[in-house]
């Protein structure tokens, strides 16, 4: 059986060439790469492709994206009075018509008061960051565009399944949110020092991204029983650029989620209203699998 494999690294910015797509096919236990490209355009063009890409894929397909899916509990409810999940927040800055410096200045206010809080989640794993955080990296136009782009997509006809919300008979494609460096964190590979333009600190980052890339398929296939086919013909792609990197390893947790989800890390199970799997199903959760975690 063949699944077709996306993988995102989504960015907010307004210049073009931000926002990188990894497609694959999953055929069995082989991962085949076909494609690392960047939707042509700036920001609103780029998106626009990508949404389009998204609502055209088939039914079993899985994509991870790499941006958060939503805020923390307490601005998500500040967001949206009574939001009690993740399509409640999209709703508050999609359907209302919000712009990004309405939401950067309700961000900026909640910020003072409360500080660039974390999502509960987010504990488990070393390395993310707040998405009410701005300077580098910004993630703060980056998860408002996502959650815009979210709440189209959940509401369209294609009826995608986002976990961990509830499925209540949605049976098409899977958006997963993912990191790129806690992937390769469970893969042991270097997380850190790969981005980065400039040299210093005696490291390169092409020679970083060369060095995960020379240990990527034995560790996947040592973590998740995925051999990778093609990969090569990418190689070049993503040892250039650190974006078409983080797109390649998000395809490959959309291909681990396919092959086991149980393999992931997953929000505690309980009914409680201020339990995990509610406090994921309003903030979000990173999908990463179980052999990482930082607690």
């Amino acid at each position: 059986m063949k699944t077709t494999i996306i993988g995102v690294d989504f960015s907010g910015a307004e210049k073009s060439n931000s926002t990188w797509v990894t497609k694959g096919i999953l055929d069995g236990d082989c991962l085949q790469i076909k494609r690392c490209w960047h939707p042509s355009g700036k920001r609103e063009e780029a998106h626009d492709s990508l949404k389009n890409l998204l609502l055209k894929l088939p039914s079993d397909a899985v994509a991870a994206m790499d941006f958060p899916f939503s805020v923390p509990q307490s601005f998500a409810k500040e967001l949206a009075n009574g939001a009690t999940e993740m399509c409640d927040v999209w709703k508050a800055v999609a359907a209302g018509n919000m712009q990004y410096p309405t939401f950067q200045k309700r961000r900026g206010e909640f910020v003072k008061c409360y500080g660039e809080i974390m999502r509960r989640g987010d504990g488990y794993f070393g390395g993310p960051i707040s998405p009410l955080k701005t300077g580098g990296p910004n993630m703060l136009p980056m998860t408002f565009y996502g959650m815009q782009m979210l709440h189209r997509l959940w509401h369209s006809d294609r009826s995608f399944r986002l976990p961990p919300l509830q499925e209540a008979g949605r049976t098409g494609p899977v958006l997963l949110e993912t990191m790129p460096g806690v992937l390769l964190r469970a893969f042991g590979l270097p997380a850190e020092n790969y981005k980065n333009k400039n040299k210093s600190n005696g490291y390169c980052p092409k020679k970083v991204r060369r060095e995960i890339l020379n240990g990527l398929p034995g560790r996947v296939n040592d973590t998740a029983g995925l051999s990778m086919a093609t990969l090569d013909q990418q190689r070049q792609e993503c040892i250039g650029n650190a974006d078409c990197l983080d797109s390649l390893m998000a395809a490959i947790g959309a291909a681990m989620w396919v092959k086991s989800p149980t393999d992931f890390l997953l929000p505690k199970d309980d009914a409680a209203p201020d339990g995990e799997l509610q406090s994921a199903r309003l903030e979000g959760w990173i999908y990463a699998p179980r052999c990482y975690r930082k607690n």
